[in-house]
């Protein structure tokens, strides 16, 4: 018997009804990877498949009017979107006629004529349950388990997360295909004015220190609150940003520095804009990231691009990134994050050595790459 023909593919289906705005790292996935795929393919028809919500939050990107932004009242309602994304989203995709339907974060259809891709960025969720709670964990655990194991196709962002996923998951090696991402949000030419942005944020005017990263527990902040301390005693005007959405462990973090001294020395300023982010980007003496765990870790490429010197974890997927563009240090160290922090401060030369390499390092990851692979 002759096998089959292979199927060409016409209609893409995006399943993105998770997406709100700041969201961080799975947002600009959606925001920077859909573009990259429609110039890579103009004759593609894709539909992406999102709340009310999510459609409000697309609805003004230049390409959105180059796909169709599919929703239903059932998708959004309130406790009702894991079963809606596990159902109705499959019956949507069958509707329209999709060839693939690609769902974008960790949860997809139990059943759909389409042939079905998942992106597993990692599993932190499920080794660290404490990132989104216990019950949300369980749940993923089942869900996850389930779609992974029936998907024709599972993308992640780094070796090291395929490397836990097919610890932890019932998927087979052969299916799951490392991509890695671009260089997270593009450059905007809307930048903050330095003054006006150290006035508003309280950053004083000595030199600051940059972490981007959500206030959660794998992000490991801690120990760089801890190696805050150390730097202040030889750099006594440095202040450490840490811009994203308040936490519980944000407040911890501020409580942290007051016990050792350095309160006025945090800036916690919750989200920040675009222009905002670019200023802190611009007047940052280097970039921090202690992350102990990461699918990827845009935030590494975003900083390079903008020629920042990056100082980062020896851990999970971040050398994957980062490679030989920055400086190392244990994540459990602080004594190691204050070194190489000082280290940076202390000698210019070693600084515009990491912002060179970083800015060539970057230029590795691309949207265009990450959709050809897709």
């Amino acid at each position: 018997m002759s096998p089959a023909p292979a199927r060409t593919l016409k209609h893409l289906g995006v399943n993105a009804v998770f997406l709100q705005p700041r969201m961080g790292g799975l947002e600009t996935y959606v925001r920077e990877l859909l573009p990259a795929l429609l110039e890579l393919r103009p004759d593609l028809r894709i539909s992406v498949f999102v709340t009310d919500g999510g459609r409000k939050a697309l609805a003004d990107e230049p390409w959105a009017t180059s796909v169709e932004l599919v929703t239903h009242p059932l998708v959004g309602i309130r406790y009702g979107k894991a079963a809606a994304e596990l159902t109705l989203v499959g019956r949507l995709a069958t509707r329209r006629g999709v060839d693939v339907l690609h769902s974008v974060a960790l949860t997809a259809p139990l059943r759909t004529r389409a042939a079905t891709v998942i992106t597993i960025a990692d599993v932190t969720w499920l080794r660290e349950p404490e990132t989104v709670g216990a019950a949300t964990s369980l749940l993923w655990r089942l869900i996850v388990s389930t779609v992974a194991r029936r998907a024709d196709r599972v993308i992640t962002l780094s070796q090291a997360a395929r490397r836990e996923i097919l610890e932890d998951l019932p998927v087979d090696a052969e299916n799951v295909d490392v991509i890695p991402c671009g260089t997270g949000n593009r450059i905007s030419p809307h930048v903050s004015e330095e003054q006006d942005l150290r006035a508003r944020l309280g950053l004083g005017t000595g030199r600051l220190l940059l972490t981007v990263s959500a206030l959660s527990r794998h992000k490991n902040l801690p120990p760089l609150v801890r190696g805050l301390a150390s730097v202040r005693e030889t750099h006594p005007d440095v202040v450490l940003v840490i811009p994203g959405n308040p936490t519980k462990q944000g407040s911890e973090l501020e409580a942290l520095a007051r016990d050792l001294g350095v309160g006025d020395a945090l800036r916690l300023p919750g989200w920040v804009d675009e222009a905002d982010l670019e200023g802190l980007y611009a007047i940052a003496s280097c970039f921090v990231f202690p992350s102990r765990r990461e699918g990827f870790g845009m935030p590494i490429l975003e900083a390079m691009a903008r020629g920042v010197p990056v100082l980062c974890s020896d851990a999970s997927a971040v050398p994957e990134v980062a490679g030989d563009a920055a400086l190392y240090f244990s994540p459990e160290r602080p004594d190691e994050i204050a070194q190489a922090i000082e280290r940076v401060l202390g000698d210019p030369k070693l600084a515009a050595e990491l912002a060179e390499r970083g800015q060539q390092r970057q230029r590795m990851f691309t949207w265009s790459r990450a959709a050809e692979e897709t």
